[in-house]
């Protein structure tokens, strides 16, 4: 995928004109054109990247843009700093990204990272390292790359084990503090280059690195947030192509590549008892288009409801109890939530019209084949109160104990559920969060009541 398309080379999608009169003006979204089984390319444009990649509909072109502004009142390493946890933030959700702190170490003070991300047992030290001054030499540009890469890894590695020794109070960019202790996560490292134009085939080295580790331009960065608009959905990708070393400005080519081959593999037998009487759906782990292009209001509804339960009052749970069911909810999988979305929308659509007596409800429940991925959506017609609440919680807990006795894995799963219910004042419909974990010890004569209340669902 490295080959270049030059502006002024004829269009590879056969349109007879000159590729920058075509296809390199294509928006962020795909766009199909007639395939020439030729292979994907990619060409630098200023700062951005355009991307041609062959799909089996035909050649995707994805205009990538350069890395956002940064402030112009604010040092330059600071505000690269901030853009950086300003992505991360919008696309993904505020409440696992970690503000850097000063902490003391011996007789002087150290910083924990330029920022930390924690979702569920996963964790990212992320140092970010910016270009002042660009020179026109390339061999200067690799060596201030090169000492930067290093550097920034070798400060990930000290954080890491600052951490691990003592748990550190870091406050978040919803301006939550918690209590991070480093021995009870997975650790990764990220060092953010904010370089414009990095030379050609400069691939930073790794090797200084004790955790797994990714080197990437804050052009990157930014994309990956955009593209999968989930922060345990881009964790989980630096984790998954960790170690592995690449030339610097390459992402989203390897991303693109691993889209490909996602999208050739076949899928994987789901376990039929844990899938029970529901419905099976299956799609690549990383899409090809950014996430929800297909259906925008669809997707903010999923987003608008994590935000619910991110910004509730708490009563009886505490922000740690937040941040894991938050952690729980984004691992619902990018290519699912349009489809959980659009449910929800006809759900709440259902719900809204009944006016007789009782109460209707619309439930939904979302089963990974990891055993471990579990979680609930629903609506009710009333509003919310203590027989609602009791009500769901037994539904949660009901389907809890169907997949825990499938895989007998009480210790590690833990189920969510969400619930949307009407306001008497008019305002749009309050997400209602429901969460259990462990080994509910239910009796046969429980278990026979609770499916009374909650029968087993045509689909569940």
């Amino acid at each position: 995928m490295k080959d270049r398309v030059g502006r002024n080379d004829s269009c590879p999608c056969g349109s007879g004109k000159k590729y920058k009169r075509c296809c390199l003006g294509a928006t962020a979204r795909e766009r199909p054109l007639t395939s020439r089984h030729e292979p994907s390319r990619a060409e630098v444009d200023g700062d951005g990247l355009t991307l041609l990649v062959e799909t089996a509909q035909g050649t995707m072109v994805r205009s990538i843009p350069g890395a956002s502004p940064l402030r112009a009142d604010a040092r330059q390493g600071y505000a690269a700093e901030e853009a950086t946890h300003n992505a991360a933030a919008l696309w993904g959700m505020p409440d696992f990204t970690f503000r850097p702190k000063t902490t003391s170490v011996g007789s002087g003070r150290r910083e924990l990272g330029d920022g930390v991300i924690v979702v569920g047992d996963l964790a990212v030290v992320v140092q970010v390292k910016s270009r002042g001054v660009l020179t026109s030499d390339p061999d200067k540009e690799r060596r201030w790359l090169d000492k930067k890469a290093t550097e920034g890894l070798r400060q990930a590695n000290g954080t890491v084990r600052r951490l691990c020794v003592r748990p550190e109070r870091l406050t978040n960019v919803r301006e939550t503090t918690l209590e991070i202790d480093g021995n009870s996560r997975r650790w990764l490292s990220v060092v953010v280059l904010d370089h414009p134009q990095p030379p050609e085939g400069f691939t930073p080295a790794l090797t200084v690195a004790k955790h797994p580790a990714v080197v990437v331009l804050r052009r990157d960065w930014e994309f990956l947030f955009d593209q999968l608009k989930s922060t345990y959905a881009v964790v989980q990708y630096f984790e998954r192509v960790a170690g592995e070393e690449l030339a610097l400005g390459h992402e989203p080519v390897r991303y693109y590549d691993l889209a490909r081959a996602d999208a050739a593999t076949s899928p994987s037998e789901f376990p039929r008892d844990l899938l029970g009487p529901g419905v099976l759906t299956s799609a690549p782990l990383l899409p090809m288009a950014p996430a929800g292009s297909d259906d925008l209001r669809a997707h903010k509804v999923v987003r608008a409801m994590f935000e619910d339960i991110a910004v509730t009052r708490l009563t009886t749970s505490s922000e740690e109890d937040r941040l894991r069911i938050l952690a729980e909810l984004d691992r619902l999988p990018v290519a699912q939530r349009v489809a959980i979305g659009r449910f929800m929308l006809e759900a709440m659509g259902k719900v809204s019209q009944h006016r007789g007596p009782g109460v209707v409800w619309q439930m939904r429940s979302a089963r990974g084949e990891d055993g471990r991925t579990h979680l609930g959506f629903g609506a009710c017609s009333h509003p919310y109160n203590e027989n609602i609440k009791a009500r769901f919680t037994l539904w949660t807990q009901l389907r809890h104990h169907d997949v825990a006795s499938v895989t007998g894995d009480t210790d590690r799963l833990t189920t969510v559920a969400v619930l949307m219910t009407p306001r008497g004042d008019g305002r749009r419909p309050w997400a209602s969060v429901s969460a259990v974990s462990g080994d509910l010890s239910f009796t046969e004569s429980d278990l026979a009541e609770l499916r009374k209340l909650w029968p087993t669902p045509a689909t569940a």
